[in-house]
């Protein structure tokens, strides 16, 4: 018959072999063997065989106290063999098998840590992508590092205007007159077009007019073709693998000859590689950019800009030199042109030049850099409520292995061993955390493009940079959250603990509730700039323009359209179900096209400011149902309004200095257009609310309309739609109908933020989801470290609900206090982020109570049903636990 006591009295034999090992710790080494003997027993082993495996796992009492003798840094594993302290392959594996029994018997809080970490760290990832994806923008081109945008800054006394475009002839001059200029290409974008291939035909808004050089300075492979003659001759075509694939099919587009607005033969000279995702240029076609003139676009005065001029320069040049040299290069030609011609001779004098720069391309049209730092922020916040998260955890569990410790510390291990072990347990977590995360960014990644509006692809996690990058990022993670923990728990006595638990910290408590404060905190943060930032993009949304959007929209008028829109105006007209029809030559959402200069009677000479203009229908006004302030609208009554008169909006007058009826029948003058003030109209938004309202000057000229705007009958939308597509087929039989709603439109205007908005959301609720777990595993631990108290409370009679409070009660404060934190810090951000936009919502006070309220109700639904647990315990065997 087995007896366990008369084997434990001949496995301690085995000590008396060797004086050094003290009778203390064969008392200790005896614990280890029963622990172990029990575990096996409760597997449902015999007492022999449980026996046999729990000396097998713990050790003869001869190779015990042999080992010890050997080396007094021992480290205690209670399921393992001893192993000598130093640094090395054994011990590792040691550290590692600790771990993940740890894991194994607290299943909640390896559960909360993991996926807490690997939340944290799947959200700083994707922000390390979409910096990456940033960053890595024109970085393609051989010639990056030495491409630049010409550009302009204007001073006016509306403040400083930055211009991204420059006149037509500014390319060759600047390449011709200035040395240190390599090259130069020009591009122009063509606005939408018809290309035409036998019976396919598209409309097509990426065609662009460059100059034959492009190919020179920018690396964008040929796939056929030779770039060196690909556009040097007229009608020569150069089209994307992706639009040869749409109008080619698998034939050789070589060759092939297509038409432009049914007017303009080309043909295809070379097929260039898809144009990356990570490019500021961006186009599918390309034409030779003589191709301007041909439309009848071209413009040779300096002072007005259209095009976007890129320059290659030499290496060793100084950007602030050149850009000083194109300044006065151009200015010096203004001044020349002013005073040959004898209408401008008279403004040299008023004449105050444009300076010229030069920006580097590898920072042109890039995503917001306030955007990037932004989600940048958020991404490290995120990583850091979860790391909080493992300290908190860390810290509070440390009672429960406060006899470890202890005898860890009795048999010699050495603080730096102890702390080597639980770095190990913290690394080991972050690196499947890591996974984890990997896992998440991998399947989420589809959706990120989507919110963020990247083109990402998932192989770019095999880049060595990233890879070096995740590992970098979790092996920081896990060593910044067990460092406080590590040093902590190595920092007891052994006799205290031995004698009578782990000590009580004060200071351990303190911080954790600090750091659950800085966790709520930045949750709440994150709350309120989430509401803030919705209410915007809702305020932008629902904001009134100053005209009617429902039931408007624009149809583009290309090559011959243009001359045929009288006749289509006139069809239109006769269905009831139009209401409206009127023309334009911007589209109407977004006027963009200005003028600087612009002079009336007794102008104030100091004063300079740019003025936007549209040339428009008769109709414009009434079609957009936009009100008048003083004066009248467009009337063919009277001829001076067919081109010699001027509606304004109200910040002309302002401007002039005189109210809106005082401006009506003051001559105005901008550029080469000169005429009378007939009316003005009150300020609509022409362009996002993110831009204030600009002076905006509206002319009737029939030959520059590029859109038709009809307004729809409301209720009568399908058939009135209907009714249009059928007047366009029988007016313009050789053009497919293309057309536009108003609304939709200022829907896209705003998608970009809408985005931003949305990924901030998400981060935001990352946030408290990770605020939340670690809350949970805390209550769990508060709540199991009073039952003592709890059954005690009980049995004096205190109530379920009472107890429950007394639990939420120490959280909320905790809440409480995080939102005192919070609000001011989000005020003052959210105030800053505000003054971005021109128009913008209020920040109130209900926002900041919303977000804290539901902060503080989250925390108590995670921490109530620990409590609740807690509350309805047996106080009898709450009072038995030890």
């Amino acid at each position: 018959m087995f007896d366990l006591e008369k084997e434990i009295r001949e496995w301690k034999k085995g000590f008396g072999k060797y004086d050094s090992f003290e009778d203390g710790l064969v008392a200790d080494m005896e614990l280890h063997l029963r622990d172990a003997f029990s575990g096996l027993k409760e597997q449902g082993l015999s007492d022999g065989e449980a026996f046999q495996r729990a000396v097998k796992q713990v050790g003869t009492a001869e190779a015990i106290a042999g080992e010890y003798h050997k080396n007094r840094e021992l480290v205690l594993d209670r399921r393992a063999p001893w192993r000598p302290a130093r640094f090395m392959p054994a011990l590792l594996l040691n550290y590692i098998k600790v771990a993940l029994r740890k894991m194994r018997k607290q299943k909640g809080y390896a559960f909360i840590n993991i996926f807490g970490l690997a939340i944290g760290l799947a959200c700083t990832l994707f922000i390390l992508l979409w910096l990456q994806y940033v960053l890595s923008f024109d970085r393609f081109h051989a010639n990056a590092e030495n491409l630049y945008r010409v550009e302009q800054e204007i001073n006016l006394s509306q403040g400083l205007i930055h211009v991204s475009s420059t006149p037509y002839p500014i390319g060759p001059i600047l390449k011709a007159e200035i040395p240190e200029i390599i090259d130069t290409t020009r591009k122009a974008g063509l606005g939408t077009l018809l290309i035409r291939y036998g019976e396919n035909a598209f409309y097509e808004s990426r065609v662009s007019a460059v100059d034959p050089q492009i190919f020179r300075m920018f690396t964008f492979p040929l796939l056929q073709g030779d770039p060196a003659t690909a556009l040097l001759r007229p009608g020569s075509l150069v089209i994307t693998e992706a639009m040869a694939k749409k109008y080619f099919g698998s034939t050789d587009p070589l060759g092939k000859a297509v038409t432009i607005n049914n007017t303009h033969a080309f043909t295809v000279t070379a097929v260039l590689k898809n144009i990356p995702p990570n490019s500021s240029l961006s186009f599918d076609m390309l034409v030779p950019f003589e191709f301007v003139k041909t439309l009848g676009l071209y413009n040779d005065d300096l002072n007005l800009n259209y095009v976007n001029t890129f320059a290659q320069l030499h290496a060793q040049s100084k950007i602030a030199a050149v850009g000083r040299k194109i300044t006065e290069l151009v200015n010096s030609r203004i001044l020349e042109r002013m005073r040959a011609n004898p209408e401008t001779r008279g403004q040299v004098k008023k004449f105050q030049g444009m300076d010229y720069l030069l920006a580097a391309l590898v920072e042109f049209n890039r995503p917001a850099l306030q955007s990037v730092k932004t989600f940048a922020a958020v991404a490290l916040f995120v990583l850091l409520i979860a790391c909080i998260n493992f300290m908190n955890l860390a810290t509070a569990r440390s009672v429960s292995r406060a006899k470890e410790i202890g005898l860890r510390k009795v048999v010699g291990a050495q603080r730096k061993s102890i702390i080597g072990q639980f770095y190990g347990e913290s690394i080991l977590t972050a690196f499947l955390a890591g996974a984890v995360s990997l896992l998440l960014v991998i399947l989420l990644l589809p959706a990120f493009n989507t919110l963020s509006g990247t083109m990402i692809a998932a192989n770019v996690l095999l880049n060595k940079n990233i890879l070096l990058g995740i590992f970098a990022l979790t092996l920081t993670t896990g060593i910044a959250a067990g460092t406080y923990p590590a040093f902590f728990l190595s920092s007891s006595q052994p006799v205290n603990i031995l004698k009578g638990g782990w000590p009580r910290s004060g200071k351990s408590a303190l911080l954790r509730k600090t750091l659950v404060v800085f966790q709520f905190s930045i949750s709440i943060l994150l709350l309120i700039g989430m509401g803030v930032v919705s209410r915007q993009f809702e305020f932008m949304r629902n904001t009134k323009l100053g005209y009617d959007k429902e039931q408007l929209i624009y149809l583009p008028m290309r090559g011959e359209i243009s001359s045929s829109y009288a006749a289509f105006k006139e069809q239109l007209n006769l269905n009831p179900g139009i209401l409206d029809v009127s023309a334009s030559d911007q589209e109407p959402t977004f006027i963009r096209k200005s003028y600087g200069g612009p002079d009336w009677d007794g102008k104030d000479p100091d004063l300079k400011f740019v003025t936007y203009f549209s040339h428009v229908d008769f109709d414009y006004p009434e079609t957009l149902k936009i009100e008048m302030v003083a004066g009248r609208t467009f009337s063919r009554k009277h001829a001076m309004d067919n081109g010699q008169a001027f509606l304004v909006n109200e910040e002309i007058p302002k401007l002039m200095g005189l109210d809106a009826a005082a401006a009506v029948g003051k001559r105005f003058k901008v550029y080469r257009l000169e005429g009378t003030i007939i009316g003005v109209m009150k300020n609509f938004h022409y362009s996002s609310l993110r831009y204030a309202i600009a002076p905006l000057l509206l002319n009737v000229d029939p030959n520059q309309f590029d859109f038709a705007i009809v307004r729809l009958k409301a209720g009568e939308v399908p058939a009135s739609l209907k009714a249009v597509k059928e007047t366009w087929r029988r007016v313009f039989p050789q053009y497919p109908i293309e057309y536009h709603f108003f609304d939709e439109d200022f829907g896209q205007i705003y998608q970009a933020d809408e985005q931003t908005a949305l990924l901030l959301k998400v981060f935001a609720g990352l946030a408290v989801i990770i605020a939340c777990l670690g809350l949970h595993g805390l209550a769990s631990y508060t709540a199991e470290q009073r039952t003592k108290e709890i059954g005690i409370r009980k049995i004096m009679g205190a109530s379920s609900p009472g107890i429950i409070l007394l639990l939420l009660k120490e959280f909320a404060k905790w809440v409480l206090i995080a939102n005192l934190l919070a609000w001011p810090i989000a005020y003052l951000l959210m105030q800053n982020w505000l003054q971005e936009f021109a128009f913008r919502s209020t920040l109130v006070f209900w926002l900041f109570a919303l977000a804290g309220t539901g902060a503080l109700a989250l925390a108590l639904l995670t921490v109530s049903l620990q409590a609740f647990r807690a509350a309805r315990a047996n106080p009898v065997d709450s009072l038995r636990y030890e």
